[in-house]
């Protein structure tokens, strides 16, 4: 009787979410970083950038939290603030500078025949095109540093908007679904790319439910305390 209550409480603590979340990683490698070292107003955690370094931005979304447009082929999942990192294999890291001008919104636009193509992006302030989210690295005149990123692929790359329908990993080429066709991947400030990333890939993975892991760890810990 006991262990049948811990798991119908359990079964229900797996049930709380009402939606799915997904993990987005958006990886490259250093190409070049324009800022300069003699400038006393340059960000020295931004010269530690270096053309080799690997770099990922990676973020979550809900799969119930979007926007959708009335003509384009697209919709835009909000982007959690608190899970976005900018990141390099050389310890370099920095958040979402959050909130954002007017209250706006992060999103991860996803692209399906919008039109005859498909593809990602991130933007603020609007659904309809890309734009750098801003991040908590300061730019030469104190505005924050934006990272930039938007990436297409041929039109049969994906068949709907559902983020849920596009987890898998996109690389360059033909390296995953679909062909790549263009990509802008760059630490943006004012306008001027100054590190620019060459895009190597992209991967979106659903996110386990909390309440999914503990029923499985207490499922398995109740296995074996029968043998």
């Amino acid at each position: 009787m006991k262990l049948f209550a811990s798991l119908t409480v359990l079964a229900g603590l797996s049930g709380i979410a009402s939606a799915d979340l997904f993990e987005v990683s958006i990886n490259g490698r250093v190409e070049f970083n324009i800022s300069n070292p003699t400038n006393p107003n340059t960000n020295p955690d931004i010269l530690a950038i270096r053309p080799g370094h690997l770099l990922s931005y990676t973020f979550t979304v809900d799969s119930d939290a979007f926007v959708g447009h009335p003509t384009f082929g697209i919709r835009a999942y909000e982007i959690d603030p608190a899970s976005f990192a900018v990141t390099t294999n050389q310890g370099f890291s920095a958040g979402m500078s959050y909130p954002l001008p007017g209250g706006s919104t992060p999103y991860f636009v996803v692209r399906d025949n919008d039109p005859a193509v498909d593809g990602f992006y991130i933007t603020w302030g609007g659904i309809e095109l890309p734009f750098g989210l801003p991040i908590t690295e300061s730019g030469l005149f104190g505005d924050p540093f934006e990272a930039a990123f938007s990436v297409g692929y041929t039109g049969n790359t994906l068949s709907s908007l559902d983020i849920a329908g596009a987890v898998g990993t996109y690389g360059y080429g033909n390296g995953g679904p679909g062909t790549l066709t263009s990509f802008y991947f760059n630490l943006v400030d004012l306008g001027f790319d100054v590190v620019g990333i060459e895009f190597t890939d992209m991967t979106i993975t659903r996110v386990p439910a909390p309440g999914t892991l503990v029923v499985a760890a207490f499922g398995f810990a109740a296995s074996r305390r029968r043998r």
